[in-house]
């Protein structure tokens, strides 16, 4: 669920020091692409308390807006794969996240997430949606083989440009809008979505390597509808 230029950030400066503005979409978009700004506000604070998250320290659910800490660092390097210290840090990242209940968000059933992202584009693009139709349907059905329960804290869009490296080499998660509890695999599995050339050492990391093949190509496929649609969506907000 790649994160898009739909949400807006802006720096300010105040007597609590350096902090981000995050603006979301108004509420039929964020609505469309299952945004809550509420479920990310309530993630972002059980991952603060952790150390992996910036606090939040304002939230206004009619203005859509929240305030927090700016993080200094630098953003996750592309090749991290290739950094023996980045990969260290993504996988105690990975571990920290394995360790935070998430019982008080909502559960995300991915393949239910799919096929409605997938029914949206059809109405939106049906050309683009007609692409996606036979993979969409593959990994649908590969998903009912699958265990997908879980209770922990996922992220549910880890890349580079949403992972800060602080200077001192640990990282810090920014945009939680897809946030939800679920299996500890899921946020290992759109790792390997992005980076499939290096999907046998994510698979050796997993607590469930039987069915991490499987959760690597469902969220690849969820990525890419999810990309056409908000690029369907924001080009028709555009036009107003």
């Amino acid at each position: 669920m790649r994160g898009s230029q739909l949400n807006r950030l802006s720096i300010l400066k105040d007597s609590r020091g350096r902090l981000v503005r995050r603006e979301w979409p108004v509420v039929a978009l964020a609505q469309a692409l299952g945004i809550s700004p509420e479920v990310e506000v309530a993630a972002q604070q059980l991952a603060a308390a952790q150390g992996v998250a910036p606090p939040v320290l304002e939230f206004d659910p009619v203005r859509r807006f929240l305030l927090m800490p700016f993080i200094e660092g630098s953003t996750l390097e592309v090749d991290w794969m290739l950094r023996p210290e980045r990969r260290a840090a993504v996988r105690e990242l990975l571990e920290r996240l394995r360790t935070i209940s998430s019982l008080s968000l909502p559960t995300l059933d991915l393949a239910q997430r799919l096929g409605e992202l997938q029914q949206r584009l059809a109405v939106a693009s049906p050309v683009r949606a007609a692409r996606w139709a036979q993979q969409v349907n593959q990994v649908i059905v590969e998903a009912e083989y699958a265990e997908v329960a879980g209770a922990v804290l996922v992220h549910g869009d880890l890349n580079p440009p949403n992972t800060i490296v602080r200077p001192d080499g640990s990282l810090c998660l920014l945009d939680w809008e897809y946030a939800h509890c679920g299996h500890a695999d899921e946020d290992l599995a759109g790792l390997a979505a992005d980076l499939p050339a290096h999907a046998m050492e994510f698979a050796s990391w997993s607590l469930q390597p039987e069915c991490f093949e499987q959760r690597r190509r469902l969220r690849a496929v969820l990525d890419a509808v999810w990309r056409d649609l908000a690029a369907v969506s924001e080009s028709l907000a555009a036009k107003g």
